[in-house]
């Protein structure tokens, strides 16, 4: 019997800390990348803005998403020396950024499309 309670709790104990485990490594990963990604913005001259992340995929020959790679596509929003936005896409991964997908004059269409905070 008590080898039964010891097992249940096991698992009642074990499985919501994996899952807790789980997260704070997929968020700390993320952070990494967003920080490598910083970094590059200051090494090419940009001022760093704000940034977004997700899941980079592969592409199939006929345009869908495929399988998640190790990879995390980063998107900063950038000023230049002249003070102009730009949109910046990067490949990176834990040990840096592996390669510019993009990078483009911040499209006006885009703050448009954000919710505005009402103050």
């Amino acid at each position: 019997m008590i080898r039964v309670l010891l097992i249940v709790a096991l698992v009642v104990v074990g499985i919501p800390t994996v899952l807790y485990a789980c997260w704070v490594t997929h968020t700390m990963l993320g952070r990494l990348c967003v920080r490598h990604a910083r970094r590059f913005c200051v090494q090419s001259g940009l001022e760093f803005r704000r940034a977004r992340w997700q899941p980079e995929f592969e592409r199939r020959p006929d345009g869908s998403r495929g399988v998640k790679t190790e990879f995390t596509l980063v998107q900063l929003d950038c000023l230049d020396v002249q003070k102009e936005r730009r949109l910046v896409l990067l490949s990176v991964w834990p040990f840096g950024v592996r390669k510019t997908v993009s990078d483009e004059p911040y499209p006006d269409s885009y703050d448009s499309q954000r919710p505005q905070i009402c103050a």
